[in-house]
């Protein structure tokens, strides 16, 4: 079974309330902090692409303009969005 960050977030803050300060060490945790923003700003960014090569398909646009605009072949376009861009 596959658990949310928000699910890994409670389990986190449920064992922050059990443990003894004293046992605790200051940590940098700007780093991890950053890779969860881009995490959920890149599940944001790769919805509203998708959404965007839907519309492209809807407008009669073509693997290959759409290949083009994502740098890639229009095999790979096709291969990695034509199943979720219907």
């Amino acid at each position: 079974m596959s658990t949310t960050r928000a699910d890994r977030a409670r389990t986190l803050e449920a064992w922050a309330d059990r443990v003894d300060p004293a046992d605790l060490v200051v940590a940098d945790t700007g780093s991890l902090r950053t890779i969860a923003e881009l995490a959920e700003r890149r599940s944001e960014l790769d919805a509203a692409l998708v959404e965007a090569i839907r519309s492209a398909r809807r407008a009669d646009r073509s693997w290959t303009e759409i290949g083009a605009m994502l740098g890639v072949s229009k095999q790979a376009a096709q291969r990695k969005y034509a199943k979720v861009a219907v």
